[in-house]
């Protein structure tokens, strides 16, 4: 298939070790031209040994989101099939103890970012509608989480940021169907990257919920050895995505490790199904949570 046949897609956050990574691959291999970006394209140069076309973005920089897109635009003659928002951080902290400074920085990666590049792009998008090489609709695809639904614990801020991203995107569908753009919100499960790594976890001796720290640092563990693997993520993302490509059909992917039990629990269970599964998680059993619960009182009355 010549190049200019190819439909293309990009796909923010795609360094190695994380699902764009994989997504990028498996668009490629099934007959996409694949924009594969991130902060440092040293990220990024497995992806260009491939034949993929790789470039910079940081997502929180408007100067280089309009930069990529006027390289994009000038690569495709203005078009573009799909625009898969992948990027994103996350941070491990009790939602009382967490760095102002840290939670408005992963906000503005998965949520203020991703605003603004869809403003950016859509003009892009909307360019496609009507190109004759491509009869499947212009599609947006955001990447939310099972922890827009599930309350995981030590991470308040990150699930409100994905529930941010889940409720914009399913938003976006009615809005920009007129225009003849679909909008896919994808609801990624448990799945082996490299977005949190458990040596890097740790609270301050004063922290009232130090106790937890290790069952934290056991669950970052966890996930890494029993998540989906990327690759196994991406081929069934790609696989959804190509199988139903119309307008209102698969609006809605619950992939990687435990999704479609959490779609299920959600639709099915009664309010608080998760809690007792995501406080063992991190090991908050009713002997840690005494420990925590003295903690707090000995920082307001010093232990009297």
């Amino acid at each position: 298939m010549a190049q200019a046949q190819k439909r293309t897609i990009l796909i923010t956050g795609c360094s190695e070790g994380g699902a764009g990574h994989a997504l990028a691959l498996e668009f490629a291999a099934r007959g996409f031209r694949v924009f594969a970006t991130a902060r440092s394209t040293k990220s990024l140069t497995t992806l260009e040994s491939k034949g993929i076309e790789t470039l910079a973005l940081d997502v929180t920089d408007e100067s280089s989101i309009a930069s990529l897109k006027a390289e994009i635009s000038t690569r495709t003659s203005g078009k573009l099939d799909i625009l898969f928002n992948n990027a994103g951080t996350m941070i491990d902290s009790p939602a009382i103890e967490a760095s102002p400074a840290e939670v408005q920085a992963m906000f503005h990666t998965n949520v203020f970012g991703l605003f603004n590049v869809i403003q950016s792009f859509t003009p892009l998008l909307l360019a496609a509608v009507h190109s004759s090489s491509n009869p499947s609709p212009p599609t947006i695809i955001n990447t939310a989480s099972v922890v827009a639904r599930v309350p995981m614990p030590l991470t308040a801020h990150y699930n409100a940021s994905k529930a941010a991203v889940a409720s914009y995107s399913d938003t976006l569908r009615l809005e920009l169907a007129p225009l003849g753009i679909k909008v896919v919100t994808l609801f990624m499960g448990v799945v082996s990257t490299n977005i949190v790594k458990s040596e890097n976890i740790s609270f301050p001796e004063s922290s009232l919920y130090k106790p937890l720290e290790q069952g934290l640092r056991n669950r970052s563990v966890n996930h890494l050895r029993d998540g989906m693997t990327t690759r196994v993520f991406a081929k069934q993302v790609v696989d959804s995505v190509l199988k139903s490509p119309g307008m209102g059909k698969a609006e809605y992917l619950w992939k990687g490790g435990q999704a479609g039990l959490v779609w299920a629990l959600d639709k099915l269970g009664w309010r608080k199904v998760f809690d007792g599964n995501v406080l063992g998680g991190v090991g908050l059993t009713a002997g840690v949570g005494r420990a925590i619960f003295e903690r707090g009182r000995v920082s307001v009355v010093g232990g009297k």
